[in-house]
């Protein structure tokens, strides 16, 4: 940590050398691997938290709320080494998605006793937050903007794990599906959408993050997971939907920014906490250098139970949310294969790595959850020719051979 004398220090220098906080020199070289800004020490963060905030849809109120329940918690002082940055875009009113606003990234920092929400960034009103250019955008900006010693993100959106972004407009699926991030365009009766797939999502992050806590449905995912393991260290997510109240945002900062290093852990059980009243919680905590031992403990079970693939009945495996059907837990489509007690070691091996969190309330929506892994992974059904053809591209599944 940097000591008062170094923050004054770098004002001084500030002030004589004229020289705005964005013209300080940038050291992408520095010994961390993530650079250090140069001869203003005392202007370089240690730790930052970003939320990307994408309320451009029917979850603005909510998502608007976790601002400010945010802004109720830790909030670092102006001049500390702690950072949060927002990047908010929310819609005028809670269903009017035809007039369009302007993105913004603000700071929140204490001072004087008040919070204080500095805008940085706004964006022309014509952006779409869940462009992958964009968001890449956005994140750079942010970075260019704050050095630090090393980035968090908090997402929180609407999403659907791996399914893809379009699936929507297949004849075999009736249900409107809400990839990830979902800002809504048009009138309110006959609104469109644009979304991220999860290979946009990971093309969209210009930089490595210590973690990614995903405040959005279905996305604990082997296929996410799978498909996100060198864009973060460790993943916060859920594997059924999540309540549109979300994540304990009272809590957040402080568990992300005040310790040595992010309690993930503590998110989960916030966030489990904050909803087993209502009876309707999954959550996990996946290290993701771990899933490669995963894949590779898999593929000789799928290849040798291949022809009990197609004929598992959904009814019979796990299933976590009451929307979809397509997210059934891990482990237990294994077990449905017919996988033997020494086929599952090293499964059970791998998981144990990487799911460091896991923790389910005993109902979910309508479910009995009888078996828990604390992931999920698709399950091919025979009335989705079009969904099962799509998987088969899935970083995941070519890894591993599941649907051939």
């Amino acid at each position: 940590m940097k000591s008062r004398w170094t923050i004054i220090l770098a004002a001084v220098v500030l002030a004589l050398t004229s020289c705005g906080r964005d013209l300080v020199p940038f050291d992408d070289a520095g010994p961390s691997g993530r650079g250090k800004r140069q001869g203003v020490s005392g202007l370089h963060f240690d730790k930052m938290m970003i939320l990307y905030s994408e309320g451009y849809n029917n979850l603005r109120s909510d998502l608007d709320n976790n601002i400010n329940q945010l802004c109720e918690g830790y909030v670092p002082g102006k001049w500390d080494n702690n950072a949060i940055v927002v990047f908010s875009h929310s819609s005028l009113t809670n269903s009017d998605w035809v007039n369009d606003t302007k993105p913004v990234v603000f700071r929140i920092y204490e001072h004087y006793g008040e919070i204080v929400r500095d805008t940085i960034f706004r964006y022309p009103a014509e952006s779409v937050s869940v462009d992958k250019d964009f968001m890449r955008q956005v994140l750079t900006d942010i970075k260019d903007k704050y050095p630090s010693e090393s980035y968090g993100m908090v997402y929180t959106s609407h999403g659907t794990g791996w399914i893809p972004k379009d699936y929507r407009k297949s004849e075999e699926n009736t249900i409107s599906l809400c990839g990830i991030g979902a800002e809504f365009d048009g009138p309110y009766a006959s609104y469109t959408y644009h979304q991220l797939n999860i290979d946009e999502f990971r093309e969209a992050i210009p930089y490595h993050l210590d973690y990614i806590v995903m405040d959005a449905c279905l996305m604990g995912g082997v296929e996410v997971v799978y498909e996100w393991r060198d864009i973060c260290d460790l993943m916060v997510a859920s594997p059924g939907e999540v309540l549109t109240a979300g994540f304990d945002y009272h809590n957040m900062s402080e568990r992300l920014l005040k310790g040595d290093k992010p309690d993930l852990v503590g998110i989960c059980e916030d966030y489990y906490n904050k909803h087993k009243e209502n009876g309707d919680a999954t959550v996990g905590l996946y290290d993701c250098s771990k899933i490669i031992a995963l894949a590779q403990a898999c593929a000789p079970i799928f290849e040798a139970h291949r022809s009990a693939i197609s004929t598992i009945k959904a009814s019979q495996v796990q299933s976590f949310n009451y929307s979809y059907r397509y997210h059934f837990d891990f482990r237990d489509i294994l077990v449905k294969l017919g996988a033997t007690a020494e086929e599952l070691a090293p499964v059970d091996a791998a998981l144990a790595e990487l799911v460091i969190y896991k923790n389910a309330t005993e109902e979910f929506l309508g479910n009995i959850i009888l078996t828990y892994s604390g992931l999920s992974m698709f399950l091919p059904i025979d009335s989705w020719p079009k969904l099962n053809e799509r998987y088969k591209s899935t970083s995941w599944n070519q890894a591993t051979g599941f649907v051939k």
